[in-house]
């Protein structure tokens, strides 16, 4: 697989709000409250985690089970380091 995915914090505002917009278009769940960790691939957002809430936003035709995967963990590595060095 040749894709480029990137994982980064959003505040889910300018173009990440109608990135999460379309994300939950797909009925794919219930949009997250604040901020989130964002998958993205070939720089297209894919799938989206809450912070705080765990909520899971994502493009069925392009996530897989490991990119879910990752993206969990990339919630927790974030959840982490808020708790030691604050937001």
């Amino acid at each position: 697989m040749d894709d480029d995915i990137t994982f980064r914090v959003s505040t889910g505002d300018g173009d990440d709000a109608d990135s999460l917009h379309r994300l939950a278009s797909n009925g794919s769940g219930q949009q997250p409250s604040g901020p989130v960790v964002l998958a993205e691939v070939d720089g297209h957002a894919v799938a989206a985690m809450g912070i705080a809430d765990g909520r899971t936003l994502t493009d069925p035709q392009r996530v897989t089970s490991w990119l879910l995967a990752l993206l969990r963990l990339r919630r927790l590595e974030t959840k982490a380091i808020i708790a030691v060095f604050g937001a």
